[in-house]
């Protein structure tokens, strides 16, 4: 294997994905431990693509993703879920992601390149409910395997982004795969 460093979009996507894992103190241990896994599941595939030649094609957007995020807000607060993405056609595409295990958003964009935009809704809850929120995600696909975005909802901080980086799930970790084991 090579000795080489990571490209700066990769030690980026590395860097922003540990940030997960600063001031955990309202997460369960189950939830510290579940990052920690993703974490080191995507050091080891930033090891692994070192040595692959591994190409930005568009369509390669299409699959799961382990995600993990910060929030549009000055605390930026964390979370993790997961990302569907769907080619519905040449160029469009339908989202679908389960944050932190129980909300549900649901988008529909387009990609162009190595660059890909969905706008983005979903119902509030408790004190919010009957309220829904919108907005528009970028991302970036920086290979078949890692996506890097930013984010921005109509509700959320002007003052502030969201940010999200993703890993894209191995068939083996999906649930479609998991339901065909049992």
């Amino acid at each position: 294997m090579k000795n080489t460093p990571f490209s700066p979009q990769i030690t980026q996507w590395l860097a922003h994905s540990k940030k997960a894992l600063q001031n955990t103190n309202s997460f369960s241990n189950e939830e510290v431990q579940t990052i920690q896994a993703e974490i080191e599941k995507r050091e080891a595939l930033a090891i692994e693509l070192q040595s692959a030649n591994s190409s930005k094609n568009a369509a390669a957007f299409e699959g799961s993703y382990n995600i993990i995020g910060l929030n549009q807000d000055e605390g930026q607060g964390r979370y993790f879920g997961f990302l569907h993405i769907s080619k519905v056609s040449e160029i469009r595409v339908n989202a679908e992601w389960v944050i932190n295990g129980e909300q549900v958003q649901q988008g529909s964009g387009f990609y162009h390149g190595d660059t890909l935009i969905i706008n983005f809704s979903y119902e509030g809850e408790e004190e919010n409910a009957g309220k829904t929120y919108k907005g528009v995600v970028v991302y970036k696909l920086i290979n078949d395997s890692i996506l890097t975005g930013f984010w921005s909802e109509k509700h959320g901080n002007d003052e502030f982004l969201g940010f999200e980086e993703g890993r894209k799930l191995k068939a083996s970790e999906t649930i479609w795969e998991q339901a065909k084991m049992n």
